[in-house]
């Protein structure tokens, strides 16, 4: 199979990929390189070093909250307060007011931003409260602790016991302690609400679309942004200390501090991650250096399809015209190009050139066959017009004027065929078949009975052009060859047309020699020269060139000698 071949379209397309999609598909991997390669684990190495130092100071700020809330407990004022009221050495006012000076205490701490204390004997009526302007806190905070939060608070207080938990509602995050007597029995609760933007506030200051939630022992606070779960910051298997999860352009970081007073998680979701990562920009930089390649690339396509394409493809099709025989075939548009517009000018005049010289040479071709064929034409045995003439002599001196006029009427028509006045080359066989008649009949007086001719060419091939005395030089040969040499003989003429070829065969039963045999194939033979031969052995190598030069190389003459002393002579024309 012929191997295709690479087209210069083709070829420039693959050329123009290579020379700008190999440098973007190079900044590509580069960049990939740094996104997936130790550069990417640094960079997160750094992140998750920078969110455990934040977690960590958090973690101390919150320590720092639950030590302040354990003062109240260890100063022993409420506790000694609360003993004397129960033993009415100290009124509900007085204790109250105790109450009320130790939360004072707090109105100054940065990490608290309201702070209420509630007896557990009548915690309804038994409330102190107070705020810490300085942090934000306001009496409108207190009120809503009381509206929203208080119920749940002292239901996490009942079953609290000496410990210390937290409880976070809505952007509220409370700190939550009990106040036990020497029997460990509840006397009274302190409930402290942290000021988150001091105890987180390097978390609450990062960028925007991050999301950011703590979780203090089991209480779940969401900072900033939504409220994030494990499955957001973690990739699902046993989690260590601190981790990240990067799916989607999303990064997840988490981060577990254990302080001295409580468990701090904090869990962190950055949704566009590209804006920490190195090369930060980077698909804005491959797709704008792919919006610029494609109008690019489109423009060298369209120039090389105006400049190199197209008048290449007209050349093509030029040749292709060429190919089927459109000689003087030319090309209309001219390119551009100083090159292919020189090549298009060199076409152009070859193929004119081309077309006149084959003109000239056909020309040539045709008035030699002419000349040849006329040639050929002209060589009738001039021993056969020698002995008619002696016949028609020797009858009109022993016979009447008869037979001399039919002889000459004979001769009349063979001369009138040879000489050929309307320069037909070709004609009817049925006129061929009158010109053989005629010969016949002046054989038929010279050799009277001793010459018997059969013809068995059917009626349905007498239409059919065939070259003009074409069979007088064949059956001349078979009769000299037959009935001649042998004294008599019998010559049958026979035809048949197949497809596009017509057949005609002249049998006789003279036989042949060996050496006749090799004359006859010698003078049959492609191309050999008759001048070197006797004009008496001619004829059938006239006929056969005839032939060959106005039907091809597919016609001619063919002698077989079939045996028992019968030669067949065949004539193949093409119809």
């Amino acid at each position: 199979m012929k191997k295709r071949k690479l087209t210069i379209k083709m070829g420039m397309v693959w050329l123009m990929l290579i020379c700008w999609f190999l440098p973007f598909l190079l900044v590509a991997g580069i960049m990939a390189f740094y996104m997936f390669g130790d550069y990417f684990d640094n960079k997160m190495t750094a992140e998750m070093d920078t969110l455990s130092f934040n977690s960590q100071v958090c973690t101390e700020r919150l320590d720092y909250a639950v030590e302040l809330s354990k003062s109240a407990t260890y100063n022993g004022n409420i506790n000694r307060a609360y003993e004397l009221y129960r033993k009415q050495e100290m009124d509900r006012y007085t204790l109250l007011q105790t109450c009320d000076y130790q939360l004072r205490t707090y109105r100054h701490e940065i990490c608290v931003q309201d702070a209420v204390l509630w007896l557990w004997d009548s915690p309804d009526i038994g409330k102190q409260s107070t705020f810490n302007e300085s942090t934000g806190g306001t009496y409108r905070d207190i009120l809503t602790y009381e509206e929203e939060d208080h119920d749940n608070v002292k239901e996490l207080a009942r079953n609290l016991g000496t410990g210390t938990a937290f409880y976070a509602n809505k952007d509220r995050l409370y700190l939550v302690r009990n106040m036990v007597d020497r029997s460990f029995d509840e006397i009274a609760t302190l409930v402290l609400r942290l000021n988150t933007e001091y105890c987180f506030a390097n978390l609450t200051k990062l960028a925007e679309k991050t999301d950011v939630t703590v979780q203090i022992e089991d209480t779940v606070f969401p900072l900033k942004g939504e409220m994030l779960t494990w499955k957001d910051v973690h990739r699902g298997e046993n989690h260590g200390k601190r981790g990240y999860y990067w799916k989607n352009n999303v990064l997840g970081l988490y981060d577990v501090r254990e302080g001295n007073s409580c468990r701090l998680t904090t869990m962190l979701r950055i949704q566009d991650a590209d804006s920490i990562m190195p090369l930060y920009g980077y698909r804005f930089v491959l797709f704008g250096m792919l919006v610029l390649l494609l109008p690019l690339l489109f423009l060298i396509l369209k120039l090389q399809q105006k400049y190199l394409t197209r008048p290449i493809a007209a050349l093509m099709k030029g040749a292709a015209e060429i190919e089927k025989g459109n000689l003087g075939y030319q090309m209309e548009e001219i390119p551009v190009t100083e090159e292919l517009m020189y090549l298009t000018e060199a076409f152009n005049e070859m193929s004119e050139q081309l077309k006149y010289q084959f003109d000239h040479i056909y020309e040539e071709e045709i008035a030699l066959r002419d000349a040849r064929i006329m040639a050929l034409q002209s060589h009738i045995n001039p021993h056969f017009m020698n002995n008619t003439l002696e016949i028609i002599n020797w009858e009109a001196r022993m016979n009447g004027d008869e037979k001399v006029s039919e002889m000459i009427e004979a001769l009349s028509v063979l001369m009138d065929a040879t000489i050929d006045r309307k320069k037909q080359p070709e004609v009817r066989l049925s006129e061929e078949m009158e010109y053989v008649n005629a010969y016949l009949r002046i054989l038929k007086e010279r050799l009277g009975k001793r010459l018997v001719v059969r013809n068995e060419l059917p009626e349905s091939i007498m239409d059919c052009m065939v070259p003009r005395l074409i069979l007088q030089p064949i059956i001349e040969n078979a009769v000299e060859h037959g009935a001649i040499r042998n004294g008599s003989g019998t010559v049958i003429l026979k035809g048949r047309r197949e497809g596009r070829y017509l057949y005609l065969e002249i049998y006789n039963d003279g036989g042949i020699t060996k050496e006749e045999e090799e004359r006859v194939q010698r003078l049959l033979a492609p191309g050999y020269d008759t001048s070197r031969e006797p004009s008496g052995n001619l004829g059938i190598a006239n006929v056969n060139q005839r032939l060959k030069i106005l039907y091809g190389d597919s016609c001619g003459l063919c002698i077989q000698n079939l045996g028992r002393n019968q030669v067949r002579t065949r004539l193949t024309i093409l119809v």
